[in-house]
């Protein structure tokens, strides 16, 4: 199932790199579906917990915290999130290009590790 996109938001500052995506469907509702990296305490977690968290709000089930961001994939109207335990399909075609260059560019900087694998087509 494909999610729609009614905004993003983006979050830079020296301790989390965030983008955000508030969705919409008629299922759910509004919702949101976060990519967070802390930096601020990821030298003190352990390997398996160090990256992307992908959480998607409600969306409750073991090892919610262990579910990473392993691979983005973005087109012009969509974006394909894999990650350990799901993945989300978005339409984005309402987001405004400079959005959309602003997000790729915070999603570059919370992949600084070469963690995450992300393709844009």
């Amino acid at each position: 199932m494909k999610h729609k996109v009614l905004f993003i938001n983006l979050a830079e500052d020296d301790k989390d790199l965030i983008v955000s995506f508030a969705l919409y469907d008629t299922e759910m509702g509004v919702k949101n579906l976060i990519l967070h990296r802390t930096l601020f305490f990821e030298e003190l977690l352990n390997e398996d917990e160090k990256g992307v968290n992908v959480l998607l709000e409600d969306d409750h089930f073991d090892q919610e915290h262990f579910n990473m961001l392993k691979e983005i994939t973005i087109s012009n109207d969509e974006i394909s999130i894999q990650s350990s335990f799901r993945e989300y399909n978005l339409d984005i075609s309402s987001i405004s290009e400079s959005d959309k260059k602003e997000m790729i560019s915070l999603l570059k900087k919370q992949d600084y590790d070469n963690r995450v694998t992300i393709n844009i087509v």
